[in-house]
């Protein structure tokens, strides 16, 4: 799948067009909602962070100033088919991860739509006669802030606490077309006012991506020459996407504020902030790779505590009943999914930012459409780790990217152009296939941007299986044109001297006779091709053989198959000195072809010369018998660690 197109620069229609949008999501705390805030907190705090909205329902709190021509800017990027912002350099997104840790919305729990026990019905009905009753008094077809917290703000009775988070709820996390408390949100809000913890990250994000696809297509629309437009309105936390573009350009911050507590929210960085630029999507049209920061998350800021998976040095953590929820939070934000939201279902690539997750980018995996039920689409979701541990990478790993992706992205956007100046930005020197992302690609072996792996003689410590038999291949086929060429000036030199052999009758040829007794004659067999040895070139099977961080558990002690050691890089190490890589093929194929295959013509008779020929040959079979079978070896056992490591994006 292509991401689509990069749109051009703003037209003069495009610069006017914040007048054509409403963010009718984007709600701005009162002074008394805040007050009703410190108050249910104070007596609901356990409650609020058993269910996993403490973080969240402070973050409501935060006034986010918004700048319309920055959100257009960045919606000017979005793909709808990728669910990503597309730049000339690649793509990002916002991802599950930045709602988590941005916004406090837990990405683990029970669906929003769980059904309700009978203690929880009783509330709802209570909740609804109330909604009901306030509708007739004001005889208005909706419910207001004002007169919802009128009925319910300081009551003490047991209809507070979810008449709160029912107006939280309608405001700062689904938030409609007009400002008012709905009966949708009731459900939720009485699963909360209970402890029940549920995911309000997928629908969150998945709102937001629907919108931003209604945005992208009116700013399309609208750049259009004679096209009249009408006004839309977007619902979604847009608040969210300043927010993460602040955090990702740095051309674009603002000065943040300083983190006063360790329990503050993130969004706390960010509040009553104005935003000084006033060519943010220029800038963003202009933007360079270097200029993106991958993981803000991951950098030190005052009172700003890391997550458990923001580890100093990469780790692998054991998956067992007891694992951590940070750590199967991090892995559910790494997992190609489907986000069901309040009215829609929306796809979920990380597969296509890997970088951002601290992950090797290669070429994203082709995902087909998935029309799955409601709770189909949950279910998958909500999938369990059964991989046998998580790879975690450590924060301070830098963006990296596959050659084949950077070749890939060139030839989708020609104007991407990587620099070997630019900062923190490394490419992957080994081969590799499109594959997932979950602990699949460390990231251990880089070199810098632009850059090729040496030809001195450290090259061969550096190089991949694939990229290893394909030199040993090249190598074969150069030494046996060599060989053959060496077989014809023996066999002219062979009929020369049978010729004058026969002519003496004897079978050695005195001096003059152009071949001196003792002499070796070059009797070099034509060894074919393997049958199961792929073709020259033809390297694309051997591809997953390349291995990415510690490989110590793909060794079979018990195994009969010959052992390979494969250092972090991915370099693999013979255990056989025959094996020996480009460097010192040739010389032994020379040596082969040169020195052990001649056979003095006065020393054997011909039958015994041909017989150790075909000794020679078989034996070259049985060695290249054997590297097939390491390699079917190393497939197999890569292949289960894939499983494996697939296994745990299936949360």
């Amino acid at each position: 799948m292509l991401p689509c197109q990069i749109l051009s620069a703003p037209s003069p229609q495009q610069k006017a067009m914040s007048s054509t949008v409403t963010f009718k999501g984007w709600r701005v705390p009162q002074w008394n909602y805040k007050s009703w805030v410190e108050k249910m907190s104070s007596s609901h705090e356990a409650v609020w962070r058993k269910a996993g909205i403490f973080d969240a329902v402070v973050a409501s709190t935060r006034k986010i100033i918004r700048n319309a021509d920055l959100v257009l800017g960045i919606a000017e990027k979005w793909c709808p088919e990728t669910k990503t912002f597309v730049f000339p350099w690649g793509e990002a997104t916002i991802t599950l991860e930045d709602v988590m840790l941005l916004s406090g919305f837990s990405v683990l729990g029970t669906p929003f739509f769980a059904t309700l026990d009978s203690s929880g019905e009783r509330i709802l009905k209570n909740l609804n006669d109330e909604w009901c009753e306030i509708r007739r008094r004001g005889n208005v077809s909706w419910v207001t802030q004002k007169t919802w917290m009128d009925r319910f703000m300081n009551a003490g009775d047991e209809l507070e606490h979810v008449g709160f988070l029912s107006l939280w709820l309608s405001y700062f996390v689904f938030p409609s077309t007009f400002p008012n408390v709905y009966q949708a949100v009731f459900p939720i809000a009485v699963h909360l006012s209970m402890g029940t913890k549920l995911a309000l990250g997928p629908p969150v994000l998945a709102h937001l991506y629907a919108d931003l696809a209604l945005l992208q297509k009116h700013i399309k629309d609208s750049s259009k020459e004679d096209t009249v437009v009408a006004n839309i309105g977007v619902t979604a936390l847009f608040k969210l996407l300043q927010v993460w573009t602040w955090e990702r350009f740095k051309e674009l911050q603002p000065q943040p504020n300083p983190l006063l507590k360790d329990d503050q929210p993130r969004l706390a960085l960010w509040s009553d902030l104005k935003q000084e630029t006033t060519d943010a999507r220029q800038i963003l049209e202009n933007s360079e790779m270097d200029s993106f920061e991958w993981r803000p998350y991951t950098k030190t800021v005052g009172n700003w505590k890391f997550p458990q998976f923001y580890p100093e040095k990469a780790i692998s953590v054991p998956v067992s009943p007891s694992l951590d929820d940070e750590f199967i939070s991090f892995a559910r934000c790494n997992k190609v999914s489907l986000l069901v939201g309040m009215d829609n279902v929306e796809s979920y690539f990380p597969n296509r930012v890997a970088s951002q997750f601290g992950m090797l980018q290669d070429i994203p995996s082709i995902v087909p459409p998935n029309n799955l039920s409601e709770e189909a689409a949950w279910n998958d979701y909500n999938k369990p780790i059964s991989a046998m541990e998580l790879y975690i990478p450590s924060r301070s790993t830098e963006p990296c990217f596959t050659p084949t992706f950077s070749e890939w992205w060139r030839k989708t956007f020609p104007e991407l152009q990587y620099s070997s100046k630019e900062k923190g930005i490394v490419v992957y020197a080994g081969t590799s296939k499109t594959r997932n992302i979950i602990g699949d690609n460390h990231c251990t072996s880089i070199v810098p941007s632009g850059s090729m792996m040496n030809s001195t003689s450290d090259e061969d410590d550096e190089m991949s299986v694939a990229e290893y038999l394909n030199r040993k291949r090249k190598c074969m086929e150069q030494a046996h044109v060599g060989r053959g060429k060496r077989t014809n000036q023996a066999r002219k030199k062979r009929r020369k001297y049978m010729f004058l052999s026969h002519q003496t009758g004897s079978e050695n040829v005195a001096d003059g006779s152009g071949c001196e007794a003792g002499d070796d004659i070059a009797m070099t067999p034509f060894v074919e091709n393997n049958s199961s040895d792929p073709p020259l070139g033809a390297n694309e099977e051997v591809r997953d053989n390349v291995m990415h961080g510690s490989n110590a558990d793909l060794m079979d002690d018990g195994s009969m198959e010959p052992k390979r050691l494969f250092q972090e890089d991915g370099v693999m190490v013979g255990s056989c000195a025959e094996e020996k890589l480009c460097s010192n093929e040739a010389e032994k194929e020379d040596n082969v072809a040169g020195n052990n295959w001649f056979i003095g013509a006065g020393d054997d008779p011909y039958g015994k010369r041909i017989e150790k020929m075909k000794e020679q040959a078989s034996s070259l079979e049985e060695r290249m018998d054997k590297a097939l079978k390491t390699v079917a070896w190393l497939k197999e056992k890569r292949a289960q660690k894939l499983r494996n490591i697939a296994a745990a994006r299936l949360i």
